[in-house]
């Protein structure tokens, strides 16, 4: 499952970030409709190079110790509690930024409203794994 995943993520970032640099070299920023299409080229590249790094791991050969390091139980449990506090230091920074943007007047109602969707779904599915993992186990 991890590899399937970081293969997308690898093929995706190749994706966004080939389209980024074709759009600046072709020219096709400038014509594009949206406020800033300067920011496009500098967007897609960021968010292509930093998918690529997430799936560049699928290139590493795990050795014996790390794939029993990997399927241990202690260190399952551990990347698991690390993974969860990310995750509630992430959200509540996430909502302290989007808070100190909506006051010094940067944020507009698209921005504001799409951020507060991804960290309602994020808060929803975190209720319905908790669910479904309570039930399962």
């Amino acid at each position: 499952m991890k590899q399937k995943l970081q293969k997308i993520e690898l093929f995706i970032g190749v994706i966004i970030l080939l389209g980024g640099l074709l759009t600046y070299g072709l020219g096709i920023n400038q014509l594009l409709p949206v406020p800033r299409p300067d920011l496009v080229v500098y967007g897609t590249t960021l968010i292509g190079i930093m998918l690529i790094l997430m799936g560049c791991d699928i290139f590493s050969k795990p050795t014996k110790e790390m794939q029993i390091l990997e399927n241990d139980e202690r260190n399952i449990a551990i990347t698991n509690a690390s993974m969860a506090h990310a995750y509630k230091v992430t959200i509540s920074l996430l909502v302290l930024v989007l808070f100190a943007l909506i006051f010094m007047g940067y944020m507009s109602k698209i921005v504001f409203f799409s951020i507060a969707g991804v960290i309602a779904i994020g808060q929803i599915a975190w209720i319905v794994t908790a669910y479904h993992l309570e039930k399962k186990m």
